[in-house]
């Protein structure tokens, strides 16, 4: 495990004596931006509680009230007598529990996204896709499969489908590096209102696995939603494949 260390010469963050906000909270905000930046990468050890004093300046109380809310928030970890180290934190996601889609949350949070369009076509329906978007006469659907990357990392393997009645010439629609949500709201008028979601345990196909970078071996977290309109038409059926080795979901009750 690599060992932090700051020469006096580098530029570090300063503590802002003339704020309201605690000293421990700003030093806490940014030890967790070194963090969260890769500037303090995963199971390295944080500087000590003597280093952190000198380099920002402030009491062993201060350092470790900070220390102490890094912990709690699992951005480090503590191994008696070795140190403090910091965590391999996955990062969250509050797509679970929110009408905005994945890349509309995570543009939202300035981070770069990009999809890939692995299928864009006319088809009839699977007996799934028929029920949940509860088709009762004989209707075809645009069906979307895409790849999403997140800072060029691959995340998350998605299946969309839609009513064609509803979008008429989807399969047709440049969909690169685009929000659905954005495309469904300015071409068709469609906001969703409300939306259902069930979130299980999944293993992947050699396919998806290969499509995703991962070993099969790995977990993934298998998304099924259906999303409606506010009339309560269904409009959208989806089923996300979300590599939950490198983040987790992020629920809010109210």
């Amino acid at each position: 495990m690599q060992s932090q260390k700051k020469d006096k010469s580098e530029s570090v963050p300063l503590i802002n004596r003339d704020t309201d906000t605690p000293l421990w909270m700003q030093l806490k905000s940014i030890l967790q931006s070194q963090i969260q930046t890769g500037e303090l990468p995963p199971d390295s050890r944080l500087y000590s509680e003597h280093e952190l004093c000198r380099i920002y300046g402030v009491s062993r109380t201060v350092v470790r009230e900070a220390l102490s809310e890094l912990v709690h928030d699992r951005f480090i970890y503590r191994i008696q007598g070795k140190g403090t180290f910091i965590s391999g934190r996955k990062e969250e996601q509050d797509f679970a529990g929110s009408n905005i889609g994945f890349s509309g949350e995570m543009i939202g949070k300035g981070r770069k996204v990009m999809t890939k369009i692995l299928k864009q076509t006319l088809a009839d329906p699977g007996e799934r896709e028929q029920r949940m978007l509860r088709l009762t006469s004989p209707q075809q659907v645009v069906q979307i499969r895409r790849l999403m990357y997140i800072d060029d990392q691959v995340r998350l393997l998605v299946d969309m489908s839609f009513p064609a009645d509803f979008v008429s010439g989807l399969e047709n629609v440049n969909l690169g590096n685009k929000s659905i949500y954005d495309v469904l709201k300015r071409r068709y008028g469609l906001v969703p209102s409300s939306s259902e979601r069930w979130i299980e345990a999944i293993l992947p196909t050699e396919s998806q696995a290969a499509q995703l970078k991962i070993s099969p071996s790995t977990p993934l977290l298998g998304i099924e939603s259906c999303a409606y309109l506010a009339d309560g038409r269904a409009f959208e059926y989806y089923y996300g494949y979300h590599r939950s080795d490198i983040s987790r979901l992020h629920f809010t009750f109210r």
